[in-house]
């Protein structure tokens, strides 16, 4: 009979979330596609030594699919790789990173397509394949699209007026010392008068608040030359992102203590500069 309209194969592009194994030779992979958002699909064999699926079949792939529709999930009958990341995997650094920043889209529903984190995805993923491997270089990507993917989600917080009463929050243009009081439940930053009347409230440089609307800003993730900050500054603004981050998405990513330890041992080591 001849093949339906329903069961041809179509293509699309798409990055490899993460992959794991099903039965004895084949594995699941979770794609984000910019059409059709994320999706499970089976990469028949990809287990074996010799099989033409096993290098797309890992995390970080870039590649383009052609896929047939299958009972359970999809079905990968061929792939192109358009960009492996192979400095990533080589970096362990580099992976904790990519590792949290796709586990961030594999938080989000499937089936919805996502055309603008697909292409935040690349960005960052490229970027990460890219930089040196340094603390501030890379982790000023994964702030860049912490920052944006929050944005995509409607939830970029309130900087420079207060979240609760609207009043402007005036601060001295060179002032980079100064504290102001963030209510990641509200959304925002708070005034002198309403800060008392939050007590999730944390207490953050300036300097990071200035540093995140730069992040949701820019086009491309800034070098730390072009957003230097102090040690405190950097501090505050990974814990506003970190604590946004969790109260929207309301799950624990199992990514986050593995990127925690290998930034506290890059600190220990001392290449955190």
């Amino acid at each position: 009979m001849p093949r339906t309209a329903a069961s041809a194969p179509y293509p699309t592009q798409g990055i490899v979330l993460r992959s794991r194994p099903l039965g004895e030779k084949d594995r699941v992979l979770t794609i984000l596609s910019p059409e059709r958002g994320k999706f499970a699909a089976s990469a028949r064999g990809a287990r074996g030594p010799k099989s033409q699926l096993a290098a797309v079949s890992q995390a970080f792939t870039l590649a383009r699919f052609l896929l047939a529709h299958g009972r359970t999930f999809e079905i990968v009958t061929q792939a192109q790789i358009e960009n492996a990341h192979i400095h990533i995997a080589t970096d362990v650094l580099k992976t904790a990173w990519a590792s949290y920043l796709c586990e961030l889209c594999d938080t989000l529903p499937e089936h919805l397509p996502e055309a603008a984190l697909f292409e935040l995805l690349c960005v960052a993923l490229a970027r990460l394949d890219g930089a040196e491997s340094e603390t501030l270089s890379v982790e000023m990507i994964g702030r860049w699209f912490e920052a944006h993917f929050m944005e995509l989600l409607g939830y970029a917080p309130t900087l420079g007026r207060c979240v609760v009463c609207g009043e402007k929050i005036s601060i001295a243009a060179q002032d980079e010392t100064q504290q102001v009081a963030f209510s990641p439940a509200q959304g925002g930053t708070l005034c002198r008068a309403c800060a008392p009347g939050e007590p999730q409230r944390i207490s953050v440089a300036v300097q990071s608040l200035r540093a995140l609307r730069r992040l949701e800003r820019a086009d491309a993730p800034p070098l730390p030359d072009e957003l230097p900050l102090s040690g405190g500054a950097r501090h505050d603004l990974r814990l506003c992102l970190r604590r946004c981050v969790a109260l929207h998405l309301q799950v624990r990513l199992k990514s986050l203590n593995f990127l925690d330890d290998v930034m506290a041992a890059q600190t220990l080591r001392g290449n955190d500069v």
